[in-house]
């Protein structure tokens, strides 16, 4: 028996009977590694991403377009900001709420308007959060 196993495990392109178990068994790591990710990835699907997808500015408002991918029956709740060229934020809204979606869809797009203290350089997402899985 432990003759067969000994031959089996002489695989001499991965370094003879003292290298190849340990290869084989790296390799059954890792498969069950990306297995147990994959699984837990799967089991957690309030998964949220943002991005913008248009904005524009005058001197005294921002407005901003921004798509929310979430599950469809989850609601989120984001925080937009306006920063001027100093770095500086000219303008904050953090009562936007990204509701469950009527159609079923996973992604949402949300106009925002903000008033700002002086002109803005750049609109942004700041932050989203689930508020409540869905």
């Amino acid at each position: 028996m432990f003759a067969m196993v000994r031959r089996l495990l002489d695989i001499p392109w991965l370094g003879g009977i003292r290298v190849a178990p340990w290869f084989l068994l790296m390799g059954l790591v890792i498969i069950a590694a990306a297995a147990i990710g994959a699984a837990w990835i799967q089991s957690h699907p309030e998964r949220l991403n943002y991005g913008t997808r248009a904005y524009r500015i005058t001197p005294a408002q921002a407005e901003l377009t921004f798509d929310v991918e979430k599950s469809p029956n989850a609601v989120a709740e984001c925080t937009v900001r306006a920063r001027a060229r100093d770095n500086e934020a000219v303008g904050r809204r953090t009562d936007i709420v990204v509701g469950p979606a009527l159609d079923g869809r996973r992604v949402t797009t949300t106009t925002v308007v903000l008033t700002t203290s002086r002109e803005a350089n750049v609109v942004e997402v700041e932050d989203c959060q689930i508020a409540r899985a869905g």
